[in-house]
């Protein structure tokens, strides 16, 4: 709290964990806090409501929760509020911001004009409907609660994936129209779950990072964002995805290290992650991967030794890949998955990439 002529603090796609500060709220002229995609949990402080200057905040694919504090809303500069992919996080934005306030928050809705017959009781006010049960997008969403959670996780995660976009490129997802006719998702099962999102929707390229909340779609069996301009890290936990069999993010802007828990997904039979800008050693955990058939993490800048066992993958692209197997006699490997395509360069603006340990 003792930078008080700090302007701009971005901590954004690292790997922070524990609860914002609340000194932060000193900051007197802080005009732009980003600390989305990141693990941080507990409560938005209210003391951010302090910030008188604030224009911008942030916080989006994390795992706060709690109530949304009003404090917030009445911040005099307050023009950008983002707070998407907290699935825990609860409240809405007082409808009367709508003009003003950008936001991936939904806001509360219009009070219920007066009625003019003055009869007393039956009309306290409108109700608001829990998000995917109005019988639209979920069929007999009373028969189908499954569906409905994968429904309204989707929803949450939607604004995260497309990022800054124009409205045109983004997808199609919405209430008014069935689950089922959503670019990129495929249902099935009995009972019904979102099985696979396939992101490849052409004329439309997704400019967000991926949701730290994604591993709630636990039946996903195909999870599949290539060729977009996904940027931010891969986000720790998708080994809740007990059914996962494909796991492509290649050809994006991720950065960051692979996350070691990938190699607990015992299902996993794909895992291309070519063409991004991952850094740090190949997880030596990928070796326990029993099922994996296709491995392709060529074009990033990794370091390290590749783990022998990982060249026993049918087919591979380990040989693309500027590094020595660590052990010193050298395994044969088949380098018959080829990259389509380089993604562009990573375009953050990274002010601080610091890590909580």
């Amino acid at each position: 709290g003792a930078l008080t002529n700090l302007q701009t603090l971005s901590l954004y796609s690292n790997t922070l964990t524990g609860e914002i500060p609340r000194e932060l709220g000193n900051l007197s002229n802080l005009r732009q806090l980003n600390l989305y995609s990141n693990t941080l949990t507990g409560t938005i402080p209210a003391e951010l409501g302090n910030l008188a200057n604030l224009q911008t905040l942030s916080l989006y694919s994390n795992t706060l929760s709690g109530l949304i504090p009003s404090q917030l809303y009445a911040l005099p500069r307050l023009r950008t509020l983002y707070l998407a992919g907290n699935a825990a996080l609860t409240g809405c934005i007082p409808y009367t911001l709508q003009g003003p306030l950008t936001t991936d928050w939904q806001f509360c809705p219009r009070p219920s004009p007066p009625s003019s017959g003055g009869g007393g009781g039956g009309g306290g006010g409108s109700t608001q409907r829990p998000r995917c049960t109005n019988g639209t997008v979920v069929s007999n969403p009373s028969a189908n609660a499954d569906l409905v959670r994968d429904c309204v996780q989707l929803l949450t995660i939607k604004p995260t994936l497309e990022g800054r976009i124009s409205a045109s490129m983004r997808l199609n997802w919405s209430e008014d129209s069935s689950i089922d006719t959503w670019e990129g998702v495929t249902i099935s099962g009995a009972p019904q779950r979102v099985v696979s999102l396939a992101l490849q929707v052409s004329g439309k390229t997704l400019a967000g990072s991926i949701p730290t909340t994604l591993s709630r779609l636990t039946g996903l069996q195909t999870l599949n964002f290539s060729n977009n301009q996904l940027s931010g890290r891969i986000p720790v936990g998708l080994r809740a995805l007990a059914a996962l069999q494909v796991l492509d993010f290649s050809n994006n802007r991720l950065s960051g290290s692979m996350p070691t828990d990938l190699g607990s997904i015992a299902t996993l039979q794909t895992l291309h992650l070519a063409n991004n800008s991952l850094t740090g050693n190949i997880p030596t955990t990928l070796v326990d991967l029993s099922n994996l058939t296709s491995l392709s993490l060529a074009g990033n800048s990794l370091s390290g030794c590749i783990p022998n066992a990982l060249a026993r993958v049918a087919q591979n692209d380990l040989s693309a890949i500027e590094l020595s197997f660590c052990d010193p006699v050298t395994p044969t490997a088949t380098p018959t998955v080829t990259p389509t395509a380089t993604a562009a360069p990573v375009g953050q603006d990274l002010f601080l990439p610091l890590v909580r340990k």
